[in-house]
């Protein structure tokens, strides 16, 4: 670096580390010239020129010093380089110089070029006190140095010290390495055929892009590049380019994900219950679903309020239905105590597919419009721009809880249990051993609802709350709660509702029987509104015209005739025995009260409709009586002979055609598969039971009997039946000959 021509005392003074009278000493021991200092205030200028060596390499050191100081270690500190008065940097050492360690080693050099001047001026500078310099340095006089140099000689420090003249300490910086930085042997076709292929939609492997650089490289006669070498260019390639390269092989998804700016929100200026994000999760274990009895992995609606970090109403799902939104937004405004002012929701075409098949808009299915009813505005997320809803960060953290369900399957492909990878019999029973299984319903909402209660109790450093737990920030602006006026609106609008049949037992609804007596005496469909989550042991029933029927209850819960001991009287506790009791008189009850609208009925309209209709019917019977024969309908009409006898022949007439029936079922009224299927059937008729066939299935069994296919495949078997059935009805007609024998004897 140039030094200007001459500095006052107090420019020197810390360039040589000195106080100004230090300085002004200095001066006069080594007999400095000066000159009358221009400007405001006079004094004098200390001349370089007229400094020893060793004083001129300290200030230039000291000045360098300061100037990469005061410069940074990007391309500024470059231009602020060239600014100066120093001569224009070699390209080599401009880039050298942006490497931090090449920086420090050339700073350290010359802090080693500055001891070995004052060794000079101490000692002298012949060779035998450069070559002392050198063994003091390698014997570790100055070890930092020694270890960021390393092993040198003073030749190369004599080189320095005519560098560091000409450009400055900077000069020193090691430029190995950095002259064919960035440059390549591949001309424009090279590259232009690496992109063509690297860049493919189909994303073929680096590998196989360079097999067909290399074939067309051949063919067209031009230099073939390394593998090496196109993989240096294609990383380099990424290095400057790298949203081209994620947009061409991986897509537009991708490109938001690892390219596109993130807009990041300041959830500090919105209070709680002012935005709400609702989005569904496939949950990565499984549940029993309890309507099939399969295990499946069950999907959870989740609404989760930005300004609190905090997950609020949730709904798993077993069937995917836009019901159990509004049932988890129900939940949502009952824990704020208020409505929100925006529901956030993912109204892309991937969402509904996934979780709501079916509906293909939301609009179109009367979503949104439930929503503005309650004074809430919607806004729909970006399709496939998962950066744009927070609630996907709480399910990356929803895994650990995932991952401790015995039911667990992994969040990808990838990271599966070994139980469910082929031929892993050994853990698959293991999985048996260790008793897991997939969770019920109710075991499944149990462990997320604790995870969730754990989840609000945690601390968050790292996010906008500044260590405060999502439950304290929720509480701390929770609204004062909904009105009655509030909440028969939600019920009507958000609770879950299906069509159930009443019973004698009541109305069963998830696997739990509901009753309450003013379903005694109904046996028709209704519509039954429920919430399984805040409400579970309570069901709303109405018309199927929308009128009010009922609260029914749960009978399980309240004990309404359920779980009764089977000997209550004589092994239950007084407990049990008082429950029987209460479970009687609530059955005399419904007895009574059944006896005492049929008496009421009776009384007031069947009984008298009865008799009315007796009478007027004997009075026209005996009307019409009278007026036809004149005689007494009472009096029985006698048969002749000639009746009786034609009704006898008639009668025997069809007995004698009942007999001539035949005593099996013909082979014409039965199908059959081929013909050797009707051979048996006739065979077993006509020699296994001794039964006459039928002209026609005669014909039929004499005509087959002939064929080819008989004689060769099947006469030698049946001949053989045949004898084993004429030896079966001998035996049969001897034994019952004896037995007559038997029984004249006797009489």
């Amino acid at each position: 670096m140039s030094l200007l021509d001459a500095y006052t005392t107090q420019e020197l003074a810390p360039l040589l580390s000195l106080t100004r009278r230090g300085a002004a000493k200095r001066a006069q021991t080594e007999h400095w010239e000066s000159r009358p200092r221009q400007g405001r205030g006079g004094g004098k200028e200390w001349l370089v020129a007229s400094m020893p060596e060793a004083t001129q390499q300290t200030i230039r050191i000291a000045e360098e010093r300061r100037a990469v100081e005061e410069a940074s270690a990007t391309a500024a500190a470059i231009e602020q380089q060239q600014q100066s008065n120093l001569p224009a940097l070699p390209v080599t050492t401009s880039q050298a110089i942006l490497d931090d360690n090449r920086r420090y080693k050339a700073l350290a050099k010359a802090d080693l070029l500055s001891l070995y001047l004052n060794w000079q001026r101490q000692h002298g500078i012949t060779k035998a006190q450069k070559d002392a310099f050198m063994t003091a340095y390698h014997g570790g006089a100055w070890p930092k140095l020694l270890q960021e140099i390393g092993q040198t000689s003073w030749k190369s420090i004599e080189r320095w010290k005519l560098s560091q003249k000409g450009s400055g300490t900077l000069s020193l910086v090691d430029t190995r390495g950095i002259a064919h930085r960035g440059q390549t042997l591949l001309s424009p076709r090279h590259q232009h055929l690496i992109l063509s292929f690297v860049l493919a939609p189909s994303a073929p492997a680096i590998s196989q892009c360079i097999r067909q650089v290399q074939c067309r490289c051949q063919a067209e006669g031009i230099y073939i590049p390394s593998e090496p070498t196109v993989r240096r260019w294609v990383k380099a390639y990424m290095a400057e380019s790298y949203d081209e390269y994620v947009l061409f092989r991986e897509g537009k998804k991708a490109w938001s994900d690892k390219c596109a700016l993130s807009i990041l929100r300041d959830w500090t200026l919105v209070s709680v219950g002012d935005v709400v994000i609702a989005d569904g999760h496939t949950l990565n274990f499984e549940t029993i679903n309890p309507e099939t009895g399969k295990s499946k992995r069950m999907t959870i609606v989740l609404y989760f309020d930005g300004a609190s970090n905090c997950p609020l109403g949730w709904q798993i799902m077993a069937t995917e239905n836009v019901a159990c939104i509004s049932a988890a937004f129900r939940r949502t405004c009952i824990m704020l105590g208020k409505f929100p002012k925006v529901v956030y929701l993912d109204n892309g075409k991937a969402f509904r597919a996934k979780f709501f098949k079916g509906c293909d808009d939301f609009t179109q299915a009367g979503f949104l419009g439930l929503y503005r009813d309650l004074g809430c505005e919607v806004i729909h997320a970006w399709p496939y721009h998962g950066q744009s809803k927070p609630i996907e960060r709480f399910f990356g953290t929803m895994h650990e809880l995932e991952v401790w369900q015995p039911s667990y399957t992994g969040y990808d492909i990838d990271h599966k249990p070994a139980r469910m990878k082929r031929g892993e019999d050994r853990h698959r029973q293991l999985y048996e051993k260790m008793g897991c299984r997939p969770l019920d319903l109710e075991e499944t909402c149990l462990q997320v609802a604790k995870w969730f209660e754990a989840y609000k109790a945690r601390p968050q450093y790292r996010t906008h709350l500044h260590g405060k737990t999502p439950g304290e920030v929720f509480e701390a602006g929770r609204g004062p709660g909904l009105s009655e006026n509030d909440l028969n609106r939600m019920t009507l609008l958000m609770m879950q509702k299906e069509v159930r049949t009443i019973t004698k037992d009541g109305i069963k609804v998830n696997g739990k029987l509901f009753w309450h007596e003013a379903l005694y005496s109904r046996r028709h469909a209704v519509l039954v509104r429920y919430d399984e989550m805040y409400d579970p042991y309570h069901v709303r029933v109405y018309t199927m015209e929308g009128e009010f029927i009922c609260i029914a209850q749960d009978r399980e819960h309240y004990k309404i005739a359920f779980g009764v001991h089977p000997a209550a009287r004589v092994l239950g506790t007084p407990e049990q025995q008082e429950q029987l009791k209460k479970d009687i008189e609530r059955k005399r009850h419904l007895e009574k009260t059944s006896s005492q609208r049929m008496d009421q009925m009776l009384e007031s309209d069947i009984l008298p409709e009865a008799r009315s209709r007796q009478a007027a019917l004997e009075a026209e019977v005996k009307a019409l009586a009278e007026k036809e024969t004149g005689a007494d309908p009472t009096e029985v009409e006698v048969p002749t002979a000639e009746e009786e006898a034609a009704f006898a022949e008639d009668l025997a007439a069809r007995q004698a055609a009942m007999e001539a029936q035949p005593a099996y079922t013909p082979a014409s009224i039965k199908k059959w598969k081929d013909s050797s299927e009707k051979y048996d059937y006739l065979f077993g008729v006509k020699y296994g039971q001794n039964l006459n066939l039928t002209p026609e299935d005669a014909a039929w069994l004499e005509t087959y009997e002939q064929t080819p296919e008989f004689q060769r495949y099947y006469k030698n078997r049946y001949d053989g039946l045949r004898i084993i059935y004429d030896r079966e009805h001998a035996r049969a007609a001897s034994a019952q000959k004896e037995v007559g024998d038997l029984a004249a004897a006797s009489c």
